[in-house]
C-alpha cells in the first residue's frame, strides 16, 4: 500500500465541501448562467456564432473560434493585449479546455503546434513536452512555479493555459530555456454555476467532474469555485488501470473595487496500476512499432506507481491609484512519490526478445516511498506609470523566488530481473518474494535548491506606432554544490504600422539550473548518479509578428536559442555517465493562426520547423553537428471545428496532428520515424427542460496509428472519450 502522506488537514475540509455542494448542487432553483467572460457556449440554444471585428475583445469562446486575446501577467509585465505582447504565446481558453474533454494536459498538448509531447501524462503522472526542442516537464500556476517534477498539473481548477515558447528568465526566474506552461486559476462566477460532467475515456475508464461556483452575499463580493473529479477503470491500454481523485476550494473575494484577493486549496491522489513498461533499444535491437501492440502495458498489471499532491495558493491585487498598482503570488505544494515494481524496463536483446527488470520493489511492511518534495514559490510587484514628455512609462520593481527541497530514503531497493521474453508472446511474471531490507534514516533536504531574482523592469509607450520592453534581472541560484548570481537583460522592440499588426525583436538572457544525473538511464545505474551541474547561461534572439485579420489571430516568430549542453554519454551502455559539455543552438520558425475562419468554421493550427545542432563539443567531438535527441525537426498541427447550420447546437471537429522524425541517441544512429495522428469529434448542445446538456464524442487516433512517442514507449492506441455535461 502507498505509505502515508505528510500530515495535513485539507482532505476532511475537501470531502465535506465535496458533499455539501453536492447537496448545494441537487437542491439548486432554475437554470443559472455562468460567469459572461467564462460562459460556455453549451449554455445557450441555439447556437450562436460571431465574427469577431478587430475592436472586440475575443474571450476564448466558441462563438470567438477559441481566440483569446486576453492574457494574464506575462512575469512582471502586465496590461498588454496577446497581440502586443512581444513573445510567442498561446493561450487555450476556459471553453477551449471544455470542448477538448480534456481531464488531463494531454488532450492540449496534442493540438499545440508549436509543442512536441514526448510522454503522456498516463505513462506516470508527469507530461513531458519539448518547447522550441527543450525538454520541459514541470509547470508553474498562476506565474509561479508550481511541483518539482510536474506532478501537480490539473485541469479541473484551471480557467486557461497559457503557453509561452522560449527564454523567461527574466519573467519567471531561472527556468527551462524552451518556455513554460502557466495554468491559470479558475475564479468564482458572478451567476451561480452547478454543472456535471460524466465520462469514458475508452475501454471501461470512466470520470466524474463537478465544477460549483457563485457568490456568498447579494453584492456579488465574496465568491468561491469548487471542483470535485474521480476517475478510475481499466484504460485503453490492456493491464494499466488509473485512479484519480481530486478536490480544490478556491475563495475569492473584491472588499473594494480596487481590491482583489485570492486563496486555493487542492488535493490529489493519482495511482497508476500496470504503467507503460519502458523500451531501453539501439539502433540494432529496435523493434518496428509494426511488431508491438499499442494496446498492451508490456509490464505486469501488480506494479503501481502513486503520487499525492497538496497545492496552496494567494493572490492579491491592489490599485492603489490610477499610476500605483501592488501584487503579490504565494504557491506551497507538498508531495509523495510512492512505488511498487515501477518503472518496469524491457532491454532488447533483439528486435524481438527483451529482458525484463523492476524497479523499486519493497518487501511487505517496507517503506516503498521513492520522495518526498516540498515546493515554496512566490512574487511581488509594483507597478508604477508616469510619463516623461510624450513618453509614457510603467516602471515594475519585482522580486521572485523559489524554494525546492526533496526528502529520500538513505537505501533504495536495487532492481530486480525477471527473465527474458519475446514481443510476440509477452510474459507477465507473478509479483516475486523478496527480502525485508533497512532503508535507513530519511535523508531530509537530499536535494535543495533556491532561486531568487531581483526584477526591474519598463514598458515604454513612445507614439501609438512604437513601444519597447527594457529590463534587467539579478538573478541568484544556491544548492549545496553552489552558489551563482548574474544580471541577465532583456530588450524588446514593438513597431504597429496599423492597429491589428504587431511586430517585434526581442533579445533575452536567462540563467537555467544545472542538470541532475538521475538514478538510471534505460535501466542502468548511472556512474554519477545525484551529481548536480553547474548552472547554464542561455541567449535567445526572436524576431516576430502577430496580426488580427477577421476575427483571426496570426501569429509567427523566426528565432535562435544558444544553451549548454548536458546529455547521457553511453558510449560505454553499461556505465552510463551524465555530463555537461558543449552548446546546443536551435534555430526555427514558428506560426500558429486561431479564431474563426467564416462564421461556422474555426480553426487552431500552424507549424514549427527546428534546425536544432550540438555545437563546441569536447567530451565527444563525433557529436558536433548532430540533433539533440528526441527533437523533432519539423510538426504541423490543426483542429478545425464546423458549427452545422442545418443542424443547430452540432458541431464537427477534425484534427491532424504531424511531427517529424527525430533520433534516440546522441549519435543520431537510432532514428525514430515521423508519424501523423487523425482524431475525429463531435459536440451537440441542447436543453432538457430548462437545463442546458452538452454531450461530446472524440476519438483519438482514428487510424490507430503505431508510433514511437518517445524512445521507450509507443504512443496511445485508438481511443473513443465520450461525454454528457449539464449545467444547471
Amino acid at each position: 500500500m502507498p505509505s502515508s502522506a505528510p500530515a495535513f488537514n485539507f482532505r476532511a475540509l475537501a470531502h465535506g465541501v465535496r458533499y455539501a455542494l453536492a447537496g448545494m448542487a441537487l437542491g439548486a432553483g432554475p437554470a443559472m448562467a455562468a460567469d459572461p467572460a467564462a460562459e460556455s457556449s453549451a449554455t445557450s440554444l441555439p447556437t450562436v456564432t460571431v465574427t469577431v471585428s478587430g475592436d472586440q475583445e475575443a474571450k476564448g469562446t466558441a462563438a470567438d473560434g477559441y481566440r483569446e486575446d486576453r492574457v494574464s501577467n506575462v512575469g512582471p509585465w502586465q496590461g498588454r493585449t496577446l497581440q502586443d505582447t512581444p513573445y510567442s504565446i498561446t493561450v487555450f481558453s476556459e471553453d477551449f479546455i471544455e470542448n477538448l474533454q480534456a481531464s488531463s494536459a494531454d488532450q492540449v498538448y496534442r493540438v499545440n503546434p508549436t509543442l512536441q509531447q514526448t510522454r503522456s501524462q498516463y505513462e506516470n503522472n508527469q507530461p513531458t513536452i519539448n518547447l522550441r526542442g527543450f525538454t520541459l516537464w514541470g509547470s508553474y500556476r498562476d506565474g509561479v512555479r508550481d511541483d518539482q517534477y510536474g506532478h501537480g498539473t490539473t485541469m479541473e481548477d484551471t480557467e486557461r493555459i497559457e503557453v509561452l515558447n522560449g527564454l523567461s528568465g527574466f519573467l519567471y526566474g531561472p527556468s527551462n530555456v524552451g518556455g513554460l506552461v502557466n495554468y491559470v486559476t479558475k475564479r468564482s462566477t458572478d451567476e451561480r454555476l452547478n454543472s456535471i460532467t460524466a465520462s469514458s475515456l475508452g475501454n471501461k475508464a470512466w470520470y466524474l467532474h463537478g465544477d460549483f461556483s457563485g457568490k456568498f452575499d447579494a453584492d456579488g463580493r465574496f465568491g468561491y469555485r469548487a471542483n470535485v473529479a474521480k476517475q478510475d477503470g481499466d484504460t485503453s491500454i490492456r493491464g494499466q488501470r488509473i485512479e484519480r481523485d481530486m478536490y480544490s476550494l478556491i475563495l475569492d473575494a473584491k472588499p473594494r473595487n480596487d481590491l482583489y484577493l485570492q486563496a486555493s486549496a487542492m488535493n490529489m491522489d493519482y495511482d497508476i496500476h500496470g504503467a507503460q513498461a519502458r523500451f531501453a533499444a539501439t539502433a540494432a535491437t529496435r523493434p518496428s512499432v509494426h511488431a508491438l501492440r499499442n494496446d498492451i502495458s508490456y509490464g505486469p498489471s501488480w506494479t503501481y506507481r502513486h503520487y499525492n499532491t497538496d497545492r496552496y495558493t494567494a493572490h492579491a491585487k491592489w490599485d492603489v491609484n490610477e499610476a500605483m498598482s501592488l501584487r503579490a503570488t504565494y504557491l506551497y505544494s507538498t508531495g509523495v512519490r510512492d512505488s511498487e515494481g515501477a518503472p518496469v524496463t524491457n532491454t532488447m536483446t533483439s528486435p524481438t526478445t527483451y529482458d525484463q527488470t523492476l524497479s523499486y520493489f519493497y518487501a511487505p511492511g517496507v517503506v516503498n516511498t521513492l520522495s518526498y518534495v516540498y515546493d515554496r514559490s512566490g512574487s511581488v510587484y509594483g507597478d508604477f506609470k508616469f510619463d516623461t514628455g510624450a513618453v509614457s512609462h510603467k516602471v515594475t520593481l519585482g522580486y521572485q523566488y523559489t524554494h525546492n527541497r526533496q526528502d529520500r530514503w538513505t537505501a533504495s531497493a536495487r532492481a530486480i530481473p525477471l527473465g527474458s521474453s519475446s514481443i510476440d508472446n509477452p510474459q507477465y511474471p507473478d509479483r516475486p518474494v523478496v527480502a525485508p531490507m533497512d532503508r535507513g534514516a530519511k535523508n531530509v533536504g537530499w536535494s535543495v535548491g533556491r532561486r531568487k531574482s531581483l526584477v526591474l523592469g519598463d514598458d515604454i509607450t513612445f507614439s501609438d506606432h512604437w513601444s519597447a520592453l527594457v529590463g534587467v534581472a539579478y538573478v541568484t541560484l544556491l544548492s549545496k554544490t553552489y552558489d551563482k548570481s548574474a544580471l541577465t537583460p532583456t530588450l524588446s522592440l514593438l513597431f504597429k504600422p496599423t492597429p491589428d499588426l504587431t511586430t517585434y525583436v526581442s533579445y533575452m538572457e536567462s540563467l537555467e539550473q544545472g542538470g541532475t544525473a538521475a538514478d538510471e538511464y534505460q535501466g542502468v545505474e548511472v556512474v554519477n548518479k545525484g551529481q548536480v551541474f553547474d548552472p547554464l547561461t542561455s541567449k535567445q534572439i526572436e524576431v516576430g509578428a502577430k496580426y488580427s485579420w477577421n476575427g483571426m489571430l496570426l501569429s509567427g516568430a523566426l528565432f535562435q536559442i544558444d544553451k549548454g549542453l548536458q546529455y547521457y554519454d553511453v558510449r560505454d551502455p553499461s556505465r552510463p555517465v551524465y555530463v555537461q559539455d558543449g552548446r546546443q543552438v536551435h534555430k526555427g520558425v514558428e506560426f500558429t493562426a486561431i479564431g474563426k475562419i467564416t462564421r461556422d468554421l474555426s480553426l487552431m493550427g500552424g507549424f514549427t520547423f527546428l534546425d536544432p545542432k550540438v555545437k563546441q563539443q569536447r567530451q565527444n567531438p563525433l557529436l558536433e553537428g548532430k540533433r539533440p535527441t528526441q527533437v523533432a525537426d519539423k510538426m504541423f498541427k490543426a483542429r478545425a471545428e464546423y458549427a452545422v447550420p442545418a443542424a443547430p447546437g452540432l458541431s464537427l471537429s477534425a484534427s491532424l496532428n504531424a511531427m517529424g522524425a527525430n533520433y534516440a541517441d546522441n549519435m543520431n544512429t537510432d532514428r525514430l520515424a515521423g508519424y501523423a495522428i487523425y482524431d475525429l469529434g463531435m459536440r451537440y448542445q441542447m436543453k432538457v427542460g430548462q437545463t442546458p446538456m452538452t454531450v461530446r464524442m472524440d476519438v483519438y487516433n482514428v487510424t490507430d496509428k503505431h508510433y514511437w512517442a518517445n524512445s521507450s514507449a509507443l504512443g496511445a492506441p485508438r481511443t473513443v472519450v465520450l461525454s454528457t455535461n449539464l449545467k444547471f
